[in-house]
């Protein structure tokens, strides 16, 4: 078994931990860090997975330049861009690919990373805080819980998240669509001539007519919808270095 480990979180969790502020009087104060406490943090936070989960065989991942998603929508992420990073953040990144075999792909997030690796490799577990990892066919371990996601719930999940969007990361969904009518929409029971390939299928329809019905197009639900997909294997050219973006089969 191989852990997958969400390095953003615990990088940026670890750094700002240990920022300190003096105020030297009512007007002049300065922020300092020190990269070497940072890292003891960093440090014991993937010691404590690795005792929790019984596995040291571990794939930290990081996410690398700004996400091909803002080609797709030039609003995602866009609130954070004048957040400042931790002070120490760099330089315990630096510091952790250099004590542990950590993965990065140009224009991919940290979530994509191991959303490749978990849908190629079936012997791994996600360990991530982020919701966003539900949407993947994986072990994840988060909120201090184990749980398997089969391929039609992870399927289920990306069409949820596509119809409610995300605020966090700066794409609407499906106006007017919230998680009670999100829910609504997508529940529906399977007959027993349905595959679970229909029942998906069945999803995307729903999806579409929702947006339709909000007054927007089929290609404005497939822009979120791409948005919404971390990626599978399936969605990366290992060779090209390129995402191959997600298209629904035609009916």
């Amino acid at each position: 078994m191989r852990l997958l480990i969400d390095g953003d979180l615990l990088l940026y969790r670890a750094t700002a931990a240990v920022e300190k502020e003096i105020r030297w009087d009512e007007d002049n104060h300065v922020l300092f860090s020190n990269a070497q406490e940072a890292f003891q943090q960093f440090t014991s936070s993937v010691a404590q997975i690795v005792e929790t989960l019984d596995c040291d065989n571990v794939v930290i991942c990081f996410t690398k330049g700004q996400s091909f998603r803002t080609k797709l929508y030039p609003q995602y992420k866009q609130s954070r861009i004048n957040v400042r990073k931790p002070l120490a953040f760099q330089r315990v990144r630096e510091m952790a690919e250099d004590t542990w075999y950590c993965m990065s792909k140009p224009n991919l997030e940290a979530d994509d990373v191991m959303g490749i690796i978990a849908t190629r490799h079936r012997d791994t577990v996600i360990v991530s805080q982020d919701k966003d990892m539900k949407t993947i066919p994986c072990k994840l371990y988060r909120d201090g819980e184990l749980v398997t996601i089969s391929e039609a719930e992870a399927d289920y999940n990306w069409m949820f998240q596509t119809l409610t969007g995300d605020s966090t990361d700066g794409y609407p969904g499906c106006p007017g669509i919230g998680a009670v009518k999100a829910e609504a929409l997508l529940k529906a029971k399977k007959h027993p001539e349905q595959s679970d390939e229909d029942v998906r299928a069945t999803y995307w329809q729903r999806v579409v007519a929702a947006y339709e019905r909000a007054g927007l197009s089929v290609e404005d639900a497939l822009v979120q919808a791409r948005l919404a997909r971390i990626l599978r294997n399936t969605d990366w050219d290992g060779e090209k270095g390129e995402v191959i973006l997600w298209e629904p089969k035609a009916q």
